[in-house]
């Protein structure tokens, strides 16, 4: 979860790279369209690439942690226009104080080429957008491969496929049938066992589950899901991920091997 362009240095200097490029490309096309100073150029240039470095950041980490790929269509469009439109206003409002600042006598010129900033502003966030959703694709293909590749190197040990599941309740042992299960969820050290009467922690791995449930009946669609086949409702397509939704009303998001295995599980 941690955002890329602040915890890694060949990405931040990738980022810091493309956000001087593209300032100073954006400023040079509207600078020498609309006969702006040289001044006015250099101002627009070094403010351009400061805020699409700083906005590159901060939507990387709202994309993240907002989860708009789990909402519905129309929620999800209307959360990106916000998104878009937010900014390119915070984008013309700093450039304008800029302008004003260092270059008044350019603000009509500024102004005329307004509609075609905000224009190029939002082809910047989409592409964006689209950058960030294929590098997340890629990243869940990664550590797939890792977690199949380790997976196999373990040694194979023969384990009963088991039919119910022991859960401490207070001082009593709760018996739940795995059938019952909705999913199981990885939780640090612990495995959560959800039902739709509520969820349990149990001090165990989620690949020993993977191994000791029904093969037919339950699938690993992330590497942190185990999920009941049975308590699927649908399976949806945002951009390039794919969401299951479950009987109970949740949404998991599913890995490019997970969606492969449920496939073949479903006979798609």
């Amino acid at each position: 979860m941690e955002n890329p362009i602040l915890h890694n240095s060949l990405t931040r200097q990738h980022h810091i790279f493309l956000s001087v490029l593209l300032g100073v490309a954006y400023a040079l096309s509207f600078g020498l369209s609309f006969s702006l100073s040289p001044i006015g150029i250099s101002a627009d240039a070094i403010i351009s690439s400061l805020l699409l470095f700083c906005e590159a950041v901060i939507l990387w980490s709202i994309f993240t942690y907002s989860r708009i790929e789990i909402l519905g269509f129309y929620q999800s469009v209307t959360i990106h226009i916000a998104y878009a439109l937010l900014s390119v206003t915070i984008m013309v409002l700093l450039e304008y104080l800029v302008m004003t600042e260092f270059a008044k006598e350019s603000l009509s010129i500024y102004f005329q080429s307004l509609p075609a900033r905000v224009f190029c502003l939002i082809v910047i966030y989409a592409s964006f957008r689209r950058y960030y959703i294929s590098n997340m694709s890629e990243n869940d293909f990664e550590n797939d491969e890792h977690a199949d590749i380790e997976s196999k190197l373990e040694t194979v040990v023969p384990i009963d496929v088991i039919e119910r599941i022991t859960v401490k309740v207070g001082t009593k042992i709760k018996v739940i049938p795995v059938d019952e299960v909705i999913y199981f969820k990885a939780e640090d050290d612990y495995v959560s066992v959800v039902t739709d009467q509520g969820h349990w922690l149990k001090s165990e791995r989620l690949k020993d589950y993977e191994e000791s449930l029904p093969s037919n009946e339950f699938a690993r669609v992330h590497r942190s899901y185990i999920v009941n086949i049975s308590k699927i409702s649908k399976i949806e397509r945002y951009g390039q991920k794919q969401m299951l939704s479950l009987n109970n009303g949740e949404q998991i998001r599913i890995s490019l091997t997970g969606y492969k295995i449920l496939k073949e599980k479903l006979k798609l």
